[in-house]
């Protein structure tokens, strides 16, 4: 998938601002404050119906505005054109999606048809962060390839969602009684089962093919002295499920969780067991120590690692999407390079010289030396207070 065009009105800092890119690699650079990392935030925006920031639409709205809109044009492996507009207006508080003209009413249906990998500071929360965060990041790049699981994790949060305000609403209410509760809780939890353990075997699955991309990518960026170590935790799961899980055998464990913590959760008014509870684990293996990087790598180390991961994911996405009109995944890198030296810069270009196109923001436009010698086309984008000269 290639990004030819980009339109911003009234988006962030750009009133009216139009870009054509290179199909290779395109460099944006200037002072911090421009708005560079704007520009991807438009481009994630179109692919994931949503910021990579996490951002709501009504702060995307240039200051003193009522709405804006991003239009993007795209075109796939077999030269295949699509136009993706996104508008906000701030009155209605309405978003639209139009895609080739029509309404796009399932961001479901939408999302991986345009594949995306982002890479940015933020990211520095996969390894230093909360669980949820690993959870979201993972959902997200399944999603992109797996319509299914995509279905599956959004029928699941939902029952989660009515599950809680069931519990929350009585703890204030008092409407039911403790027997009347828990048998409202346990129609929740009968419904939750197939999906949960259906979530889980998907997040095993994904794990175990992950695990060779990011070994053989972190071994071109760091070579031997590290190899990084991803596992899948969970309260139900342990040795023996990992080496030959059985589903029946899932299921029983599970509902056998829910059923003993049945009284907490009524108590404390919210759901506590499922796979919106597990968590990824990040460590890494140095001379056969292993460390987890939450609680004993380096900033350095914490750095490496999230690089590794995201280039992995592009990875992971075009060979899962090669047999697709799809094409490779457009991939964002958002201020990767500060604090790298040289070295490092240099084996991260020469392993994203055959990606797709790729996007790259820095405030030091010496970066573009290291980096153009890797690619075939480039284009430079110098961005000041929202505009590109």
């Amino acid at each position: 998938m290639i990004l030819d065009d980009l339109l911003l009105a009234d988006f962030k800092n750009y009133h009216n601002c139009s870009f054509s890119f290179s199909p290779k690699l395109n460099f944006i650079y200037g002072e911090n404050g421009n708005g560079k990392t704007n520009i991807l935030e438009s481009i994630s925006m179109l692919c994931y119906t949503k910021s990579f920031l996490m951002n709501s639409e009504a702060d995307c709205i240039k200051h003193g505005e009522n709405a804006f809109e991003i239009t993007g044009s795209f075109r796939n492996r077999v030269e295949t054109k699509s136009s993706v507009k996104f508008l906000y207006r701030r009155e209605e508080n309405s978003k639209q999606i139009i895609c080739d003209n029509d309404k796009v009413t399932r961001s479901n249906e939408f999302l991986g048809r345009f594949p995306l990998v982002v890479l940015s500071p933020y990211d520095l929360k996969l390894t230093m962060g909360l669980q949820q965060d690993r959870r979201r990041n993972f959902d997200l790049l399944i999603s992109q390839i797996s319509r299914v699981y995509l279905n599956d994790l959004r029928k699941y949060s939902k029952i989660i969602k009515q599950k809680n305000s069931l519990l929350k609403e009585n703890l204030v209410t008092r409407r039911y009684s403790n027997g009347e509760l828990k048998e409202l809780v346990r129609v929740w939890n009968a419904e939750l089962l197939d999906l949960a353990v259906k979530l889980m075997i998907r997040r095993l699955d994904f794990i175990e093919e992950f695990k060779s991309y990011i070994t053989a990518c972190f071994y071109r960026i760091v070579g031997s002295k590290y190899v990084p170590v991803i596992s899948y935790e969970s309260e139900i799961l342990d040795e023996n499920d990992l080496a030959g899980y059985s589903i029946d055998t899932l299921k029983n464990k599970l509902q056998r969780v829910l059923e003993e913590k049945l009284d907490t959760e009524i108590k404390r008014g919210i759901s506590l067991s499922g796979p919106h509870k597990d968590n990824y684990m990040f460590c890494m293996d140095k001379a056969g120590e292993i460390f987890e990087m939450r609680t004993s790598a380096s900033q350095g180390e914490h750095k490496t690692f999230v690089v590794a991961l995201k280039l992995s994911e592009f990875g992971y996405l075009n060979a899962n999407l090669k047999h697709t009109n799809t094409g490779e995944p457009v991939l964002l890198l958002d201020d990767v390079f500060s604090e790298l030296d040289k070295s490092r810069i240099n084996r991260i270009s020469e392993l994203i010289t055959d990606f797709n196109q790729v996007f790259v923001t820095t405030t030091d436009k010496d970066h573009f030396g290291i980096l153009k010698d890797n690619f075939t086309d480039s284009r430079t984008f110098h961005i000041v207070n929202g505009q590109a000269e």
